[in-house]
């Protein structure tokens, strides 16, 4: 998951600081804000998606190819199919659990802050329910294919070794690009976000 893009929407988009109870500006600046992050969000997990489906149709087809000796790459489908699905239900997760454009700031604000806490956790535990299943399903894919691969036993071996090789930093880089996000952004987004709303309560 790449989310420099994100990383970037928050240096350019920052909250204005509190000086005054100023809540029609306020609103203003939280809405447009507000507005950029959800459609960012929404089009990466539609690519997430998107993604996940047309690498498992790939990856079927070459296993549908290769007959009866192909049956475990059903597996890895199946396993990148579950991590689609993962982001059509955040889609929908975020949409219902989205407040009317209507409604208080105080309601938006905490929708916004529930919704960076949520961020924060997937991407503070993008091991288990991301690396997992794409690891799983290259492995189980690339052990298949090179355990009928027409060519000597030596290069299957070698072959099997710079594809652990490639899974493991692949996955390494996942974990400290997403690590470095929450560092970088949610965090100090999400402290912003807290003061922000101490600070409205404490005008009313």
């Amino acid at each position: 998951m790449n989310f420099d893009d994100l990383k970037d929407l928050w240096a350019r988009q920052s909250l204005p600081e509190w000086n005054a109870p100023d809540l029609a500006a306020l609103g203003r600046e939280f809405s447009a804000k507000q507005r950029k992050l959800t459609r960012m969000l929404f089009w990466r997990d539609v690519r997430e998606a998107a993604l996940g489906i047309m690498v498992a149709a790939i990856i079927g087809r070459t296993g549908w190819q290769m007959g009866a000796k192909g049956w475990p790459v059903a597996f890895a489908v199946l396993l990148l199919l579950g991590l689609s699905g993962f982001f059509v239900r955040e889609r929908i997760r975020a949409r219902r659990t989205q407040p009317a454009l209507d409604a208080a700031l105080l309601v938006r604000l905490d929708a916004e802050i529930a919704e960076q806490r949520r961020q924060h956790h997937l991407l503070s535990h993008v091991t288990g329910w991301y690396l997992a299943p794409i690891l799983s399903a290259g492995a189980i894919f690339g052990a298949t294919v090179l355990a009928h691969a027409p060519v000597p036993l030596v290069v299957r071996l070698a072959a099997g070794a710079v594809m652990i090789v490639i899974l493991t930093a692949c996955g390494a880089a996942t974990v400290w690009l997403n690590r470095r996000a929450v560092r970088q952004i949610i965090e100090p987004q999400l402290r912003e976000l807290e003061a922000w709303r101490r600070n409205l309560i404490s005008s009313e």
